[in-house]
């Protein structure tokens, strides 16, 4: 029997965030030899990131009804969010999609941008891939003079992307699994809702 939810769940997006906040997820690291020496950074395939969240108290119809039921989802399916950037001014990116097939390390080739668009340091973009969402950021600043830009991004890619993979640049996602304690939440007599504090780790 086909199973009728197609996950991930996007979360909704009201009410918005009360904070946030984002670990970077690292399997690499300095060596330190035991015996003295010069200290080697191991950079490993597999960084990501992992986005820590409160949601605000809500009244519990329909708002509270809607969240319990769409993380208890996200829960069982996993969890698709879009990745704030508070106080930052996207602008008008076009429709950036991967350029070329074979790509690996930390730089990715991109057509399709806004001529003369600007890709700022620190800036998110997911990158959909099969199916799912690797969310990354920009190392350098880049200027498109002609709707491309190769751009030095981290984490390293930890998939090849195809050429004409979609870059989310409007609107990053992350996406992954919650983790921590099981979805819960407090119900008030008001009635209000309280889901306190969730986590959304990639998982690959």
């Amino acid at each position: 029997m086909t199973d009728p939810i197609a996950g991930p769940i996007l979360l909704p997006s009201n009410p918005g965030l009360q904070t946030d906040g984002v670990t970077m997820l690292d399997w690499g690291g300095p060596l330190s030899p035991v015996n003295g020496g010069a200290v080697q950074t191991l950079m490993r395939l597999g960084t990501r990131h992992a986005l820590e969240f409160t949601i605000p108290t809500m009244p519990t119809e329909p708002l509270g009804r809607q969240w319990a039921a769409l993380l208890r989802l996200a829960k069982l399916y996993g969890a698709l969010l879009p990745f704030g950037q508070d106080g930052f001014k996207v602008g008008a990116p076009g429709a950036p999609v991967v350029a070329g097939a074979g790509q690996s390390g930390s730089l990715l080739a991109i057509r399709g941008f806004t001529t003369g668009y600007a890709a700022k340091i620190g800036q998110a973009f997911s990158i959909v891939h099969g199916g799912r969402r690797y969310l990354h950021f920009v190392a350098t600043q880049g200027l498109s003079v002609d709707g491309t830009l190769t751009l030095a991004i981290f984490p390293m890619l930890r998939i090849i992307p195809a050429d004409g993979d979609v870059c989310e640049f409007a609107r990053p996602m992350i996406q992954g699994s919650l983790s921590g304690q099981p979805p819960k939440w407090s119900r008030q007599t008001a009635p209000w809702s309280d889901f306190g504090t969730i986590t959304i780790s990639e998982d690959e």
